[in-house]
């Protein structure tokens, strides 16, 4: 990969790996095209799919049985349809006449970035024999994660050289590798800044700026990001991580992470044998985007992006980052939240929301996957959910109240998948103990149905289907957590995107979701509808009451 976007990000967000660079999106950036061509999993990759349950009759998660006949779901319950052959359907009965559902249609199909499938609903007839069971396990098993514990690395312990050090950093840019005059201008208990004095672009920064981001660093971002994903590398034994200003930054990015500084991997060329976080001077950033806390957001991804490529890449000896793009991505915005400084995450996450239909979790699941500009924005807002997904189901955090993050199962699941070999996708599906297809199915079902008490609507019956309450950082009074209709700086989320049946698309990406409402009808006891697809998308349906 070696793209390097040049577009007005809302939040910093660049893994790169080789010298690929990345970003994230404002609202006005995302978009609802798909220009990429159509991809197919490496058959050497690793990542989870369902290519081998293709075409199977699926009711698959666990509950008291499968059923028969019409289906009558109480406010706040779902159900999962028996698929034969691509048709899924039922009889529900609708005795008040205004029941209102979603249905959740889902391709499990996850090898494929662009293949699209057709379906078609008729809002009529149900099968001949529909069947059906009441979803009331969970596809990820949280036992344990709350009183497990990661391995403890040695504390990076070390000296860097005295302020007014000068030195010369290789920096990834749109325009090559580029030798990059710096000066140590302040130091901290764990970081180190590094700006940039060249002649051509000197960066200025402001003194008390560099004080208040050293002693935010120190004292929240990176003990959080510690105690949340695991320990960083210190490659250099200097026991700091050096936050490197420098305007060469917006060419490429907000703000960057690169492996190449660490490793020579494939397209490497150069590197600094360190640990570096590269970021723009709040002059150079256009506001609201360049004030500290903003930038702090930022850097708390960054440094998530550090702290994920030590666990997976430097640990365990890899030659390469085979994570998707977006399943990295997912855990630097995942980074923003947890760590307490999320803001400018709230607009991604609402875009994915917003495009969904335009998600295939292939994006994130399928390794070695590039970066797709043209709906990056949603591609990083529904990897967010993900990933934030996967940390409530295991159990989440909390903050004490001298704001350190504590365990409750998410920072010891996290940190398992981050610290194994095979890539996170792969990892998710033996440390969750459940299947890549039920795996998805719980988290799309989840987006459909949570948080609706907090729009007048009814509290999700299977806790495992609801996210976990969000909360009001001690320390930095920002959002933690994710809620489907979280209101934020003047704005609300609507959740994700629902289709009214008589008017859905009738397109389904490949792992991707459509969810399309179904009212039922005054004096009509029963409603029968039918959903039909190509076999080979792997349909799975559910259906939730939520009025």
């Amino acid at each position: 990969m070696k793209y390097f976007p040049k577009i007005s990000w809302i939040i910093a967000s660049c893994a790169m790996i080789s010298v690929s660079a990345c970003g994230s999106t404002t609202p006005a950036d995302v978009q609802a095209t798909d220009g990429a061509g159509d991809g197919t999993a490496n058959p050497d990759a690793t990542a989870a799919d369902s290519t081998t349950d293709a075409g199977q009759d699926s009711v698959i998660t666990p509950d008291s049985g499968i059923h028969a006949g019409p289906l009558a779901l109480q406010p706040g319950q779902v159900a999962e349809l028996a698929v034969s052959d691509g048709v899924s359907g039922i009889e529900l009965q609708t005795p008040l006449g205004t029941e209102q559902y979603v249905a959740i249609v889902a391709s499990t199909r996850v090898d494929k970035l662009t293949k699209s499938y057709t379906y078609s609903l008729d809002l009529l007839n149900a099968p001949d024999t529909p069947s059906y069971q009441f979803v009331s396990g969970c596809a990820i098993d949280a036992a344990g994660w709350a009183t497990a514990t990661a391995a403890v690395d040695p504390v990076p312990q070390g000296d860097v050289p005295p302020v007014g050090t000068l030195r010369t950093l290789q920096m990834s840019t749109s325009a090559g590798m580029v030798d990059l005059p710096v000066e140590l201008t302040a130091v901290g208990k764990r970081g180190a800044v590094w700006v940039d004095v060249s002649a051509a672009h000197p960066a200025n920064v402001d003194p008390a700026v560099v004080a208040d981001f050293l002693k935010d660093f120190d004292e929240i971002i990176l003990p959080r990001e510690r105690a949340a994903f695991g320990m960083e590398s210190d490659l250099d034994k200097d026991g700091h991580v050096g936050l490197v200003f420098t305007s060469l930054t917006k060419d490429t990015a907000v703000a960057f992470f690169s492996g190449c500084d660490l490793q020579a991997l494939p397209g490497c060329n150069g590197g600094n044998q360190g640990e570096f976080l590269y970021l723009n001077p709040p002059a150079n950033l256009d506001p609201p985007y360049n004030t500290p806390a903003a930038i702090k957001e930022t850097l708390a991804h960054e440094c998530g992006h550090l702290v994920h490529f030590n666990r997976k890449v430097l640990r365990n000896q890899l030659a390469d980052w085979n994570d998707s793009s977006y399943m990295i991505e997912g855990f630097g915005a995942l980074a923003q939240d947890v760590i307490g400084f999320q803001a400018g995450n709230l607009y991604v996450a609402m875009a994915g929301l917003d495009g969904i239909n335009d998600f295939s979790l292939a994006y994130t699941l399928m390794d070695k996957t590039s970066y797709n500009m043209s709906k990056d924005g949603v591609l990083r807002g529904m990897s967010y959910w993900f990933t934030r997904w996967l940390y409530d189901r295991a159990g989440g955090d909390a903050v004490g109240t001298d704001g350190a993050l504590q365990n409750k199962g998410g920072p010891a699941f996290v940190q398992s998948l981050l610290g194994d070999k095979a890539t996170v996708a792969t990892a998710m599906i033996s440390h969750a103990q459940g299947k890549s297809d039920d795996i998805a199915m719980d988290f799309y079902t989840t987006l459909a149905v949570s948080n609706r008490e907090d729009v007048g609507g009814v509290v999700a019956e299977n806790p495992c289907l609801r996210m976990l309450p969000i909360a009001t950082d001690p320390v930095t009074q920002k959002q933690r957590g994710a809620n489907v209709y979280a209101k934020f700086h003047g704005m609300a989320m609507k959740g994700p995107k629902i289709q009214d049946a008589a008017k859905a698309d009738g397109k389904l990406l490949a792992g991707g979701v459509e969810y399309v409402l179904i009212k039922a009808e005054a004096g009509q006891a029963v409603l029968d509808w039918t959903v039909q697809s190509d076999p080979t998308a792997q349909l799975r349906v559910r259906i939730a009451r939520i009025q």
